[in-house]
This record gives C-alpha cells, sequence and structure tokens, in this order.
C-alpha cells in the first residue's frame, strides 16, 4: 500500500513538473514577444535600426550619426543582439585592432494585436552580408 501511495505521489510530482515546464515555455514565448516590442518603442533602438539598414556602420559612427550617447549605443546594441535585430561583423585591422560593425537585419516591421495576442511580421534587410 505505501508503494502505491508513493507511486501515485512520485506520478502527480511527474504531470506537475511537466505542466510547470510547459507554462516556462510559454512564458519564454510572451518574454520574447515582449522584448522585441519594447526594444521597437525605444526611440533610440528605432535610430539605431534604421541608421544601419543600408551600410554596417562601427558603434562610434552610430553614436556621432546620431547623435546618441556612446554607452547608450552599446546598450541598445546589446539589446538589439539579444532580440536578433542586429547583425555583427568583426573586422581585423592591418594594426591588429579588432573593429565591430552593425547592420539591421530587419528592411520592415509589422506589429499587429488580436485577442491579446501580438503577431511580428519582419521583412528581412537583403543588404546584409555574412
Amino acid at each position: 500500500m505505501n508503494r502505491i501511495i508513493s507511486f501515485l505521489k512520485w506520478l502527480s510530482g511527474s504531470q506537475f513538473l511537466l505542466v510547470k515546464k510547459s507554462q516556462v515555455l510559454l512564458a519564454n514565448k510572451y518574454a520574447i514577444s515582449q522584448k522585441i516590442l519594447t526594444e521597437l518603442a525605444n526611440f533610440e533602438s528605432r535610430h539605431i535600426l534604421f541608421a544601419t539598414m543600408k551600410y554596417p556602420k562601427s558603434l562610434q559612427d552610430i553614436s556621432q550619426e546620431e547623435k546618441i550617447p556612446l554607452s547608450s549605443v552599446y546598450k541598445r546594441i546589446k539589446s538589439l543582439k539579444d532580440c536578433s535585430l542586429i547583425h555583427e561583423q568583426i573586422d581585423f585591422a592591418e594594426n591588429g585592432h579588432v573593429t565591430r560593425y552593425y547592420q539591421s537585419k530587419i528592411k520592415d516591421i509589422e506589429i499587429s494585436i488580436t485577442k491579446f495576442e501580438p503577431k511580428i511580421m519582419f521583412t528581412k534587410n537583403n543588404l546584409v552580408k555574412k
């Protein structure tokens, strides 16, 4: 009898674990959508995306051209990379210095919300060279 009770406790615990994992996956899906929406709502992030649409640019170039503080550009680029909205290209100079260039992976964005579910449609930027 004790074995049956132990088995039932174990079984119910396993089912709970499965339910918990599916809730985590669902939460991650919403977290990614929310992170992308938050990033696109940010003024500096949008400027960086549009400034790097045609040509890859260094952090310093983005900062100077868009008149955004360099520290903010670093922060926004990191967030954009986390969302996979920007491509990083590494170039090695003859003197051994490493320069990183960034280019927007997206050309166009369309956002719609239906029944509390955001839908984000991206148009790929074909100018990005990998």
